[in-house]
């Protein structure tokens, strides 16, 4: 669906914006008459203006959905961070959380580091040199 909304959005857009060009000239062409123009002003608000704005319309839409998906998705990494930290009575690893998260071990990485700052976590280095989480609960 987000496909052909992103085709449609790049017909509409370039055949508008193509009208929008082309009638233009027309508009400043000085050989042309005032019939002319005025026929070519027509041309522009019937032909050129609703395919750019329901191009630009589209792409305005796409951007508010994936903004959305983009929050959906936080929020769900969120509650999974959470779910974890229970489940592991607040010490967590990267590779836990990767495991769980499906995020690379850098993403995981990152993820962890912000919340840490975040919540006052500590760190302990274990013997196989992983990196032990401890966030307050």
């Amino acid at each position: 669906m987000r496909l052909l909304q992103k085709v449609l959005a790049g017909v509409c857009l370039s055949f508008g914006l193509f009208i929008v060009l082309a009638v233009t000239v027309e508009i400043f062409n000085p050989t042309s008459d005032a019939e002319d123009r005025s026929g070519a002003v027509a041309a522009i608000v019937i032909f050129g203006l609703p395919p750019t704005a329901l191009g630009a319309w589209l792409i305005w839409n796409l951007r508010q959905q994936h903004e959305r998906s983009l929050e959906t998705l936080a929020d769900q990494q969120e509650q999974r961070f959470l779910q974890l930290l229970q489940d592991h009575k607040g010490d967590l690893t990267v590779l836990q959380f990767a495991t769980a998260t499906q995020l690379s071990l850098e993403e995981s990485k990152v993820y962890l580091d912000e919340k840490a700052q975040q919540l006052n976590a500590s760190f302990d280095v274990l013997d196989n040199g992983a990196v032990v989480y401890r966030f307050p609960l």
